[in-house]
C-alpha cells in the first residue's frame, strides 16, 4: 500500500475542509500546512513555518491561495518533483506551471463549500500525470465529494455551474425558511422542514433523463387552479429561470476574467 504526504500552501476555509477529509483515509499518513496569518491554524494540520517547508515535506501539494496572491506566495518556491493540485478559481494550468517553478505535474481542481460536509463536486483535469499518480489524486477527491474529469476547456463553465452555485442555493433555501418564520414559524422548525424538503426534491430529480423529464416533475406538482400553480405563476413572471441562468453566466464571465489577469 502506498502511502501519501499532502501539503496545503493556503489554510483558508477551503483547505481546512478539504484536509479534515484526510483524516480517514489511511493511505494518507501526513498533512501540512503554511498561511501568512499565523491564526490559521485549526489544530487538525501540522502547520509550518514556511510554504517551501510544506513542499519540502509533501508529495502533492495544494494551491489554496486567492488567485491575485498567488504570484507574490510562490514566488521563489521550488516544486521540483512534486505533483502540484491547484484549486485557484480562473487559474489554467499553464498559468500555475509558470508559478511553482519546478513543477511538470499539474492538476487542476475546482471544489465547492460542500466540501465541508464531504459533498463537494470535485471537477479536475490532470497534465503530465501517469495512471497511478492520476488514481492517487481521484482517491485525494472522493474523500470530500464527487471527483469528475472534464475538459480544460470547461472549467470556467464549471467554476459557474458547480463552485458558485451553492451559494445560490443556500439563498433559495434561506428564503424559504424565512418564509416560514414570516408565517409564525421558529427558525429551528422553518429551517429543518425546508431543509429536509429540498434534499428530498433533488433525490427526486436524480431519476430524469432529460429536461424535458424535469420540466414533467415540476407539472406533476403544480393540480390546475390549486397552489403550486399560484407561486410558479410568481416566479415565471419574474424570469425565474432565467435570472439563475444569468446567474450563472456572470459567475463563468467572471472565472474568465480572472483567468485573463
Amino acid at each position: 500500500m502506498k502511502c501519501y504526504k499532502i501539503g496545503f500552501i493556503g489554510y483558508g476555509n477551503m483547505a481546512k475542509a478539504i484536509s479534515a477529509s484526510f483524516v480517514s483515509d489511511k493511505n494518507i499518513v501526513g498533512v501540512y500546512a503554511y498561511d501568512v496569518n499565523p491564526s490559521a491554524s485549526d489544530g487538525k494540520t501540522e502547520m509550518k513555518n514556511s510554504a517551501q517547508e510544506v513542499i519540502n515535506a509533501s508529495d502533492y501539494v495544494f494551491i489554496s491561495v486567492k488567485p491575485q496572491s498567488a504570484s507574490s506566495a510562490l514566488d521563489g518556491l521550488d516544486f521540483k518533483g512534486k505533483i502540484v493540485i491547484s484549486i485557484m478559481a480562473g487559474m489554467d494550468a499553464e498559468s500555475v506551471h509558470a508559478l511553482c517553478h519546478g513543477s511538470e505535474k499539474i492538476v487542476r481542481v475546482m471544489p465547492n463549500l460542500c466540501a465541508r460536509v464531504g459533498k463537494s463536486v470535485n471537477a479536475f483535469c490532470t497534465y503530465n500525470l501517469d495512471i497511478e499518480e492520476k488514481e492517487a489524486v481521484k482517491e485525494f477527491l472522493s474523500c470530500f465529494g464527487l471527483p469528475s474529469e472534464i475538459d480544460s476547456s470547461l472549467f470556467d463553465v464549471i467554476t459557474g455551474l458547480t463552485g458558485s452555485s451553492p451559494a445560490y442555493s443556500f439563498r433559495y433555501a434561506k428564503a424559504l425558511t424565512e418564509c416560514g418564520m414570516q408565517n409564525g414559524m421558529s427558525f429551528e422548525q422553518s429551517r429543518d422542514l425546508v431543509l429536509f424538503c429540498v434534499a428530498g426534491c433533488m433525490d427526486v430529480l436524480k431519476s430524469c433523463s432529460s429536461l424535458d423529464e424535469m420540466q414533467t416533475t415540476i407539472n406533476n406538482v403544480c393540480s390546475k387552479g390549486g397552489t403550486t400553480i399560484e407561486g410558479i405563476n410568481v416566479l415565471d413572471k419574474r424570469d425565474f429561470d432565467e435570472t439563475v441562468i444569468s446567474a450563472v453566466n456572470a459567475a463563468i464571465a467572471r472565472s474568465r476574467e480572472l483567468g485573463k489577469k
